[in-house]
């Protein structure tokens, strides 16, 4: 009996009173849940029984979820028809599977997606199946002879409205109805077939003499490539962040909180017809110098061909270069007033703003603060290129220049370093070695501007009174625009009274008259120079670099070095992108990019999705080239123009105010002192009543070898040839160079007019700062990238609220004339007696 209790006890111990107990055979189905505690030959009580596997098997079967794709939908079906039998529900037939590309893995559809995708197979069958009907060959022939008599006979102007477009062809030869569907309808698919078709196409219209805007108008509908891919022309890309935020203060930590910042990219490509493609290697000469960043290439041209040059003012200089530059008119210089206005709507910008050679090829939602960042959104168009990629293979073979702001440059130049010194172990596509970056000629020149203003913004806040009244407020971050006309103002004065002022201190090395000097003279007409001819723009990068150094700018106290590396090695190899950049410099520009965000910041508020904010951009990207929407929201010009007349007053009262400035200096001079021997130490001056940085002074205080301020010696040369010479101190035999170093004439030529001091300092920055630089590209990747430099969200943001250009001139009196002409004879007499 004992031991008839023991075989029919339960495996858990049960003191089930029925005392009923169930042997788990191979029959049974045990739960998936439960076969770990439940095995063959297990006795259990009822009630374990009814636990572990009755009840388990219930909820399990009961909790089990569909994994077909239209479970929702026919659930929801079943729910509100009771003959859930009756659902109409079918699988696609087969014939259409490969024809639309379904995917045939036992979905059903309803009965109106049958219909539609009947109704999508029976189109594609009339244009390829019926009998005696007009080959798709044979209908490209006509469409393209139609654009062709219509552009060239007829001299009619492209069409860009698809439905327009599609009358005109429809009236013109009846055998061409359906024709544009049909292209809709191939476009829609884009798949790789469909791109080697498209390029086909295109192929076929250029040996058909097609005419360009022809051929641009299919690409328009998707039906073709453009002609730039069939000639393989030259592209140039635009990468850059883009935000939502629309105001110019900063965003209150409640606004913060309350409202989304979203962060896009901007992935734009530039083409242009005329300019062939930049070849990868050229007579065995690669895009890229193997060297890297060069510091030994720069410093021997700076020695060769810049320290003559930069040692005179760049407005001394660019006297010699009148020849070669635009015409100083009146209609120029309210161009470049505007030149930081990235409004596609003002007149006089619109053939370089025009985004009509522009192409976005995406607009995402993506951080790009970091390497990886940039090389993530890099690949796209990699694969774009590699989706429509034929004989040609672009990539393989040539170049994409990439004109970006200081964090692209820096970016995409560590990934391209990395990938050729680690190859494949580095992780990164072999496709970035297809992209030079290059430093764009808009940032130079914002931050040039910008730095300097701050740098000097207690001279500029002494004339900004002088010009619009003590009460009007000049911010430390004014808007571009402003920091434009201040600049422009204060050259234009000085130009009118400079070589009276000059005459009048003579080779005076008074450190307040020389830091004047510097400013009018030399920095500001550098920094209001954006383009020039190419040689003419390569000595401003030159001296652009020694205003970033001077003045203390990381980061773009190395931008423009890589720039200089790069451009001494194609011209000293002969690789053709010297000669590209040579004779088309003003199409590497970043102003592409920064009218296609000002538009999309005119046409979204803040309130905007992110979504709504990437359809809003693809759509302007599309209707760029229309007659509707686009010429509506973004040619719609305005001209934003200050007339001639008034600045010809403000430039007289800038006049005015400087003579009074100089007259003061020269009542001060000798009486400019060091305050303290910091590692970069301040001085006192006294006419601005202020302590300024060292960065302030001219170039040859931040040397080694200061000036001297014996007045008893005039000279700054190490060795001076005349130092014994009574006739040292003759006027016409001393020069004091831009940088402030003063030299005898024979001692300079001694030198190859070069001063050998500034030349010191400089060979020793280039070394240091590309050593810093080429350091911070060899750093690997890591899994948590952390950005190389830190980026402003927006340059506009943080800048203080100020006042509009046409409210700061509201008011002005506008009778100088006598006055100035009273001062400048005043200053002319006291010349003619004091020589």
């Amino acid at each position: 009996m004992k031991i008839e209790n023991i075989l029919n006890v339960c495996k858990f111990h049960s003191t089930d009173r029925k005392r009923r107990i169930r042997i788990i055979t191979e029959n049974i189905d045990i739960p998936v849940t439960m076969k770990e505690i439940v095995l063959v030959g297990m006795k259990l009580c009822q009630t374990h029984y009814n636990r572990y596997v009755i009840n388990e098997t219930h909820n399990f079967r009961y909790n089990k979820s569909c994994s077909h794709p239209k479970h929702e939908l026919y659930k929801t079906q079943s729910k509100g028809n009771k003959q859930s039998k009756k659902l109409n529900l079918e699988k696609v037939p087969k014939r259409l599977i490969e024809v639309l590309g379904l995917d045939g893995n036992d979905v059903f559809y309803s009965g109106e997606e049958l219909k539609q995708l009947e109704l999508d197979f029976q189109e594609i069958l009339e244009h390829i199946t019926i009998p005696n009907e007009v080959s798709l060959s044979d209908k490209i022939i006509k469409m393209s002879n139609i654009l062709y008599h219509n552009q060239h006979k007829l001299n009619q102007k492209p069409i860009y409205e698809p439905t327009t477009f599609k009358i005109m062809l429809e009236a013109a030869d009846k055998d061409l109805k359906k024709l544009v569907s049909l292209c809709y309808f191939l476009a829609s698919i884009n798949n790789k077939y469909i791109n080697s078709i498209k390029a086909d196409i295109g192929s076929y219209l250029q040996t058909s003499d097609a005419s360009s805007s022809s051929i641009d108008t299919l690409a328009n509908i998707g039906f073709s490539i453009r002609r730039m891919t069939v000639d393989q022309k030259i592209f140039i890309l635009n990468i850059d962040d883009y935000h939502n935020i629309h105001r110019h203060n900063k965003p209150t930590l409640l606004e913060t909180l309350t409202h989304n910042i979203f962060h896009f990219v901007s992935i734009l490509l530039n083409s242009n017809s005329n300019i062939a493609a930049i070849p990868y290697c050229s007579n065995n000469i690669l895009i890229h110098n193997p060297k890297g960043i060069d510091f030994k290439l720069i410093i021997k041209n700076f020695e060769d061909f810049f320290m003559k040059q930069i040692g005179k003012s760049y407005y001394e200089q660019n006297e010699l270069w009148k020849q070669f530059l635009i015409e100083d008119s009146y209609e120029n210089r309210v161009e470049n007033l505007n030149v930081h206005d990235y409004d596609g709507r003002i007149q006089n910008h619109q053939e370089l703003r025009s985004l009509n050679n522009s192409k976005l090829v995406d607009f995402i939602l993506h951080s790009l603060y970091s390497t990886k960042d940039y090389i993530e959104c890099l690949d796209i168009l990699f694969k774009v290129f590699e989706r429509s990629e034929n004989e040609y293979n672009y990539l393989d073979n040539y170049v994409i220049p990439v004109v970006a702001d200081w964090p692209g440059q820096v970016n995409i130049r560590r990934a391209i370093t990395l990938r050729i010194n680690k190859g494949n172990k580095s992780g990164i596509s072999e496709q970035i070695l297809s992209l030079i970056p290059i430093i764009g000629p808009l940032h130079i020149s914002l931050n040039s501007r910008e730095t300097l203003f701050q740098t000097y913004h207690f001279f500029f806040e002494k004339l900004y009174h002088n010009l619009f009244e003590e009460k009007k407020i000049l911010s430390h971050k004014p808007k571009q625009t402003v920091i434009n006309l201040i600049l422009d103002l204060t050259f234009n004065g000085w130009k009118k009274i400079r070589n009276i002022v000059m005459h009048h201190f003579g080779n005076s090395k008074d450190m307040e008259y020389r830091m004047m000097i510097d400013l009018l003279d030399n920095s500001i007409p550098l920094t209001l120079d954006i383009l020039g001819y190419f040689e003419g723009y390569l000595e401003g990068i030159v001296r652009i670099w020694v205003l970033f150094q001077k003045l203390r700018q990381h980061n773009y106290n190395k931008a423009p070095l890589m720039f200089l590396s790069d451009v001494f090695y194609w011209k000293l190899n002969n690789h053709p992108m010297a000669n590209i950049l040579k004779n088309h410099l003003p199409i590497f520009n970043d102003y592409f990019v920064e009218n296609f965000h000002s538009s999309i910041r005119s046409q979204t508020v803040e309130s905007n999705t992110a979504l709504q904010i990437i359809q809003k951009a693809k759509i302007i990207d599309v209707e760029k080239n229309s007659n509707l929407s686009f010429k509506e929201a973004f040619i719609n010009s305005r001209n934003p123009v200050i007339s001639q007349v008034r600045l010809n007053y403000l430039e007289k009262k800038v006049s005015l105010f400087l003579f009074s400035i100089f007259d003061e200096i020269f009542h001060n001079l000798g009486n400019t002192n060091q305050v303290n021997n910091n590692k970069y130490s301040s001085f006192a001056l006294p006419t601005f009543k202020i302590n300024v940085d060292i960065k302030a002074l001219p170039l040859a205080w931040n040397t080694k070898s200061k000036p001297s301020d014996d007045k008893d010696k005039f000279w700054d040369a190490e060795k001076c040839l005349l130092s014994n010479n009574n006739n040292i101190d003759l006027p016409n035999n001393n020069v004091i160079l831009i940088c402030g170093h003063g030299f005898h004439k024979e001692c300079l030529t001694l030198y190859n007019d070069n001063c050998n001091h500034c030349f010191n300092y400089l060979s020793s920055e280039i070394k240091k700062n590309i050593n810093s630089l080429t350091e911070r590209l060899n750093t690997p990747l890591k899994d948590n990238e952390k950005p190389l430099i830190e980026k402003n969200a927006n340059n506009n943001i943080n800048k203080d609220i100020d006042e509009n250009i046409q409210d700061i001139m509201e008011n002005l009196e506008q009778n100088i004339d006598n006055q100035f002409e009273i001062l400048y004879q005043k200053w002319s007499d006291y010349y003619d007696n004091l020589y």
